[in-house]
């Protein structure tokens, strides 16, 4: 038996680079996975990159997850469906790829990635949380980027809001103490191997595969006593010659 059968899963951002081999996992070991974009396009991009795991357990939503309304009416869509939701995957979030002074970044820009990098991890957490309280059941789980605690020049776009991102979850942690919620962040503080970076990428680097591994292994019964926790993952040790 997988370690996530019959397991409703929600992955906000599952049709990124990293939330695909979440997705993935999470049907690999037995989950029925929703997954929300705002274009049909990349659905079904995802779902030719899931080949053989792009079951009916495989559900595409066509969706605006980070708006509230949007993300209600995911929410509802799934408790119709389903009856319920045991875990909440929020893999959410731009990257950026200039090099730029904070003092040089535009109000357009600023304003564009408190949006997708913090005010969609806000909205995911209003909109799904009370659902897992009212269940008292099931798990909520962050995926972030090094940047949130470690300051990086020029990256300023992505390294604020995943700093709030991250005191986002502890709070969310501290508020929800006894509900019978799991609430867990990942921080990842490792250059990530990813389908479209792998040609570059170092042995150092973590995958994005083991990323879904360990978001699937925090989203079983398995992990049961994993709860509250902000867990950091590095790069691996430099093999010896």
């Amino acid at each position: 038996m997988s370690k996530l059968d019959g397991k409703i899963a929600l992955i906000a951002g599952g049709s990124g680079n990293v939330g695909e081999c979440v997705v993935r996992a999470f049907l690999k070991h037995g989950a029925t996975v929703i997954v929300p974009s705002r274009t049909s396009e990349s659905l079904e991009k995802l779902r030719e990159l899931l080949g053989e795991f792009a079951s009916d357990r495989f559900v595409p939503v066509v969706g605006q997850i980070g708006q509230i309304e949007g993300a209600e009416a995911i929410r509802d869509m799934i408790l119709t469906k389903f009856g319920r939701i045991d875990a909440v995957i929020a893999s959410l979030g731009g990257s950026w790829d200039q090099h730029l002074p904070l003092t040089q970044v535009s109000m357009e820009t600023w304003q564009q990635y408190l949006e997708s990098n913090l005010t969609s991890h806000f909205v995911a957490a209003k909109t799904f949380l009370p659902v897992l309280e009212k269940q008292q059941s099931g798990c909520y789980i962050s995926l972030g980027g090094g940047a949130a605690e470690t300051p990086v020049p020029y990256y300023s776009p992505v390294a604020i809001p995943a700093a709030a991102q991250l005191m986002l979850t502890k709070v969310l942690i501290e508020e929800m103490k006894g509900s019978g919620v799991r609430i867990n962040e990942v921080v990842v503080h490792s250059w990530v191997s990813t389908r479209t970076s792998k040609q570059n990428a170092k042995p150092e680097w973590i995958t994005a595969d083991e990323i879904g591994e360990f978001t699937a292994y925090l989203a079983s019964d398995e992990a049961s006593m994993v709860n509250g926790s902000i867990l950091r993952l590095y790069e691996r040790p430099p093999a010896l010659s």
